[in-house]
């Protein structure tokens, strides 16, 4: 008798990580020096992928796919790869997580593939700041992006921040005038203990509450109710130069674990239930061998899915696909 596993609630999310390297070196993903990245050979194949994401979408009612990494945009291949995954019934839409950085080279092919949206990592505006974040990167490459991404129709396009105890008085300012201008929904992110950099992120946490706080000493912040698919708590931002959409995503102080939908399957093709759960099922592999085994296993992991006790991890944010 074939074991199934029991159908999920409602329709899941699914983050798929095309690698573990990136070409930046943000503080709160990796150490200055790398990590080990897994060689080229042992990532699974575009194929594996998208069988992998298909098998998802059959069993577990996955129907949207967002890529991720490391970087997504430096895998071989990540254009034919949506074109795969757009041609797989049910899926409705996939979109990407990216740095930017080679997005405006990419855009107009990502979106003929299929592409339906983009998120941009944008901590801050200031070029400095940007290189000392990154250790080393050009934000003008990431504003470039974003303009491809938009006259390609890659849009909604959102930029997410990660805030910063000693200097969101200064960039989140910025950040919030140049989505306002720029038609941009700006997500604000709090900081993860993650990796070997999780001493730095205890020094720079500030909660989502003090970021309102001092917004609103600027103008008025009205909540917004009944949007799905996103973590993000949504407001509108109303101020003297306009206004903006703002998400608030806060892992640290105030958990969205209850309303999660989302599955993950990171650069080594192992299904991971969270973000922080050191548990993973081994998907790629064991698809590999023929799907009974998989769907023999899927059943219990999924019954064995919890909130974590904390939000933070010993592995890098590039590693588990963030």
């Amino acid at each position: 008798m074939t074991v199934q596993p029991p159908p999920p609630v409602k329709p899941q999310t699914l983050r798929l990580s095309l690698t573990d390297r990136c070409n930046l070196r943000c503080r709160y993903c990796m150490p200055a020096e790398g990590v080990a990245f897994i060689p080229h050979h042992q990532l699974p194949s575009l194929e594996e992928l998208a069988h992998a994401v298909a098998f998802l979408v059959q069993h577990l009612h996955v129907n949207r796919v967002k890529l991720t990494g490391g970087e997504p945009l430096v895998r071989k291949g990540v254009v034919e790869l949506v074109g795969l995954l757009r041609a797989i019934p049910g899926i409705e839409e996939i979109s990407m997580t990216t740095n930017g950085t080679r997005l405006s080279a990419l855009a107009a092919e990502l979106r003929q593939a299929g592409l339906a949206r983009v998120n941009v990592s944008l901590d801050t505006l200031n070029r400095e700041r940007f290189r000392e974040l990154t250790r080393g990167g050009e934000v003008s490459e990431v504003l470039a992006g974003i303009a491809a991404a938009q006259r390609e129709g890659l849009v909604p396009v959102k930029l997410n921040a990660v805030l910063r105890a000693s200097t969101f008085r200064d960039d989140v300012p910025q950040l919030v005038t140049y989505a306002a201008r720029e038609k941009l929904e700006l997500r604000f992110i709090e900081l993860m203990r993650t990796g070997t950099e999780a001493a730095w992120a205890e020094r720079e946490y500030v909660s989502a509450r003090e970021v309102q706080a001092f917004l609103a000493q600027q103008g008025e912040l009205v909540p917004l109710v009944g949007h799905a698919n996103t973590p993000a708590r949504r407001t509108l931002f109303r101020y003297s130069g306009g206004e903006v959409l703002l998400g608030w995503i806060t892992p640290v102080s105030h958990s969205f674990c209850d309303a999660c939908n989302r599955l993950r399957l990171d650069a080594q093709g192992q299904l991971r239930r969270c973000l922080m759960d050191p548990l993973t099922v081994p998907l790629v592999a064991m698809l590999r061998e023929g799907e009974a085994k998989a769907l023999a296993a899927l059943g219990p992991y999924l019954a064995g899915k919890r909130p974590p006790a904390a939000m933070d991890s010993q592995l890098p944010m590039s590693a588990v696909g963030g």
